[in-house]
C-alpha cells in the first residue's frame, strides 16, 4: 500500500512540474507574440543619392533619418512638375496638380487649386507656358534645407529661374527663391514611396533674388552674398540676397 501511495505522490509531483513547465513556455510564447507585435511592419530607409559615399543608416521605429539632399531633390522635383506648363497653362496647370497629388498635402492642393481658379478667371493661363529650372551654381547645399525642431518637416530654399511665354513670345524671365515646405506624409505607401509631401510655403513666402548677383558678367568678381532678409524664423547662411515680394503681389505668390 505504501508503495502505491509513494508512486501516486511521485506522479503528482511530476504533473506539477509539467504544469510549471507548460506555464513557463506559455509565458515565453505570450512575450514573444507581444514583442513581435511591436516590430514595425514596414521599414523606410533613406540613403544618400551617391551610393558610392560610405554612410551609416540608423533605423528607429521603422524610420530612418532623411538626408538633406533627398529632401531637397524631392522638393525641387515636385515643385518643378507643378509649374511645368508645356503647351497651355489653362490645361496643363490642373493636369500637373492632379499628377502630383499624392506628393502634396491637402492644404497645399487647396491653395494650388484656388490659384488655378483665380488665374483662369483672370485669363492668365490660356496659351501660356511655364518652366522652372535651377540657377547654375545655386543648386543643392546643406544649408538650403532647414529641419524643424520636431524632425517632421523641413524648409527647402529653392533658387529658381522662372520663364514664361505667351503665344511663343517670352513674357517673364525672373529669379525667385521659393521656401518650399516639405513634411513627412505617411498616408499611402503604394502611391507615395517617399513618404513625404510638399506643403507649399508653410509660414514663409517667396522672394525675388538680386538679379545683379545672378547675371554677373563673365570673369567678373563674384559679389559676396550674406544672410538673406527672409525668412525671419530660419537663417540659412551663404545664400544670395533676396527681396521679399510686396503686398501687392500676394495674389501671385504661389507661382510668381
Amino acid at each position: 500500500m505504501s508503495e502505491y501511495l509513494n508512486a501516486l505522490a511521485a506522479q503528482r509531483r511530476h504533473n506539477a512540474h509539467l504544469r510549471w513547465a507548460i506555464g513557463i513556455v506559455a509565458m515565453f510564447g505570450v512575450a514573444g507574440v507581444w514583442k513581435a507585435s511591436e516590430v514595425p511592419k514596414n521599414i523606410n530607409v533613406h540613403v544618400l543619392p551617391a551610393v558610392s559615399t560610405p554612410s551609416t543608416v540608423k533605423v528607429s521605429d521603422g524610420e530612418s533619418a532623411v538626408p538633406s539632399a533627398n529632401v531637397y531633390a524631392f522638393g525641387y522635383y515636385v515643385w518643378q512638375q507643378v509649374n511645368r506648363w508645356a503647351t497651355d497653362g489653362a490645361a496643363d496647370y490642373g493636369t500637373q496638380i492632379f499628377r502630383v497629388q499624392n506628393y502634396v498635402t491637402p492644404r497645399c492642393i487647396s491653395q494650388l487649386t484656388s490659384d488655378l481658379q483665380t488665374r483662369q478667371k483672370a485669363g492668365e493661363l490660356r496659351q501660356r507656358t511655364r518652366q522652372m529650372s535651377e540657377i547654375p551654381g545655386l543648386g543643392y547645399q546643406a544649408n538650403r534645407v532647414v529641419a524643424d525642431d520636431s524632425g517632421q518637416g523641413w524648409t527647402v530654399f529653392l533658387d529658381l529661374q522662372v520663364q514664361e511665354t505667351y503665344r511663343g513670345q517670352a513674357v517673364k524671365d525672373v529669379f525667385i527663391r521659393y521656401p518650399i515646405r516639405v513634411v513627412r506624409f505617411d498616408v499611402d505607401r503604394q502611391r507615395n514611396h517617399w513618404q513625404m509631401a510638399i506643403d507649399c510655403y508653410g509660414s514663409q513666402r517667396p522672394a525675388r533674388l538680386d538679379e545683379a548677383q545672378i547675371r554677373q558678367a563673365p570673369g567678373a568678381k563674384a559679389v559676396e552674398p550674406h544672410v538673406p532678409p527672409i525668412p525671419a524664423s530660419v537663417e540659412p547662411l551663404n545664400l544670395p540676397n533676396a527681396t521679399p515680394l510686396g503686398e501687392g503681389e500676394v495674389g501671385t505668390l504661389l507661382n510668381n
